[in-house]
C-alpha cells in the first residue's frame, strides 16, 4: 500500500479510504489512487481488512461448481449454505461446465466482486489463479481436489481407499478380469480411483491387463460403447468397476443391450438416479456430497475468523460401500466343451 500512495502521491490513509469504497472521497483522489493501483498490480491483503472485521459474519462467498444440475454438486451446495447461513454469509455460485476458460473467467469475476472466501468444488484449471488469491490472502477451500503449493484447506472423500476396498470385494467373489471405466486422468479424484484399482488387483494377485483399463471416459455415449467393446472381446472381463456416475449409466446401458446384465458384476462410484430399483440394483460406493459441503463452510468459516494459523487442513469425508445386486454377481464357470470341439 505504500508503493500505491507514493506512486499517487497521497497519504496511506487516502489509499485505503478509496480501497474500502468509503464515502466523501473526492472524484480526483480517487482517480489517481486507482491508477496507481492498476500501474502497479496492487491487490488488497484481506488478511489485514479480515483482523478488524467482525467473525466471519455477514461475508460474501464464491462457490464454484462444475454443473449445478448435478446431484452432487447440488448436495455439495446445499451442506455449505446450510453452515454457512448461520452466520449470516451469502453465497454467490456458478458452473464451470468442466470447462477450464470457463472455471478462470468465473473466479475472476468473484474475485472482482471482492468475496470474502471461494469453496472450489471443479476440476482443475485455475491453479495459478487461486494460488495467487491465496497469496493475496483470500481464503480458498477445495472439495474432491488438491491444491499443490499453496496453503489451501481441502475436503476430499476416499477415492482411492473405496475403490480399493470395492475392487477386492469383486476379486473375493472370484472374479479375476475385472475392468476399469474411468474419468479424464487430469482430474485429481480420477487418477486416485484409478490407482485404488490397480492396487486391489496387485495387493490380490488379481489381473492386470492394460486392455481392461478404459479412462478418458467422460460421458454416458462413450460409456456405452467402452462397455460394448469390452464385452465383446476375445477375453472379455467377468465385473466391471465404473469410476463415475455417467460411466455406470452408459455401462448398465450396455450390459441391457447385450443381455448381460445378469452375469457380469458391476461397482460404481457415486450414486445413480434409481441404483436400488433397477434390475439388478446396483452396488456402488456412495459419497456424502452434503457432508463435504459442511464441512467446507465450517473450514471457510474458521479461515475468516482466525487467520493465526497458515498450515492447510485436510479433510476426508468416508464414502461407503452399498453392496446390491450388480456387485454380488460370481462370475460364470467355464461352458464345458463339446463332442467335436478341436480348440488347442
Amino acid at each position: 500500500m505504500g508503493d500505491v500512495a507514493a506512486r499517487a502521491g497521497v497519504s496511506l490513509k487516502s489509499v485505503s479510504r478509496v480501497v474500502n469504497a468509503e464515502q466523501h472521497v473526492s472524484a480526483d483522489l480517487a482517480e489517481r489512487v486507482r491508477r496507481a493501483i492498476t500501474e502497479l498490480g496492487y491487490r488488497p491483503d484481506r488478511r489485514a481488512r479480515d483482523l478488524a472485521a467482525a467473525p466471519a459474519s455477514g461475508r460474501l462467498i464464491g462457490y464454484v461448481q462444475v454443473d449445478a444440475a448435478n446431484l452432487f454438486f447440488a448436495a455439495v451446495y446445499r451442506g455449505l449454505e446450510d453452515t454457512t447461513r448461520t452466520r449470516g454469509s451469502l453465497i454467490i455460485a456458478g458452473s464451470t461446465d468442466a470447462d477450464p476458460e470457463r472455471e478462470t473467467a468465473l473466479i475472476e469475476t468473484l474475485i472482482e466482486s471482492r468475496v470474502d472466501g471461494l469453496v472450489i468444488a471443479a476440476a482443475e484449471g485455475s491453479d495459478e489463479l487461486l494460488r495467487r488469491e491465496i497469496a493475496h490472502g483470500t481464503p480458498v477451500v477445495c472439495v474432491d481436489r488438491l491444491l499443490a503449493n499453496a496453503p489451501c484447506d481441502t475436503v476430499v472423500s476416499s477415492n482411492r481407499d473405496s475403490t480399493r476396498a470395492a475392487v477386492v470385494h469383486l476379486r473375493e467373489l472370484g472374479h479375476a478380469r475385472i475392468a476399469f471405466l474411468g474419468g479424464d486422468q487430469r482430474v485429481w479424484t480420477a487418477t486416485e480411483r484409478l490407482a485404488g484399482y490397480r492396487e486391489a488387483l496387485h495387493n490380490t494377485a488379481g489381473e492386470l491387463d492394460p486392455d481392461l483399463e478404459i479412462v478418458d471416459v467422460g460421458d454416458v455415449a462413450r460409456a456405452t460403447q467402452a462397455t460394448r467393446r469390452l464385452l465383446t472381446a476375445q477375453r472379455a472381463p467377468t465385473a466391471i468397476f465404473t469410476a463415475q456416475d455417467r460411466i455406470t449409466t452408459g455401462t448398465i446401458t450396455a450390459l441391457h443391450e447385450l443381455g448381460r446384465q445378469y452375469d457380469v458384476a458391476l461397482f460404481g462410484f457415486d450414486e445413480i438416479p434409481f441404483s436400488e430399483q433397477l434390475n439388478p440394483s446396483v452396488s456402488v460406493v456412495a459419497q456424502d456430497p452434503y457432508e463435504m459441503g459442511r464441512r467446507a463452510g465450517q473450514l471457510l468459516l474458521n479461515r475468516l475468523s482466525d487467520r493465526s494459523s497458515t498450515t492447510p487442513v485436510q479433510t476426508v469425508v468416508e464414502a461407503t460401500l452399498r453392496h446390491r445386486q450388480s456387485g454380488q454377481i460370481v462370475p460364470l464357470a467355464p461352458q464345458p466343451r463339446t463332442e467335436g470341439d478341436d480348440r488347442c
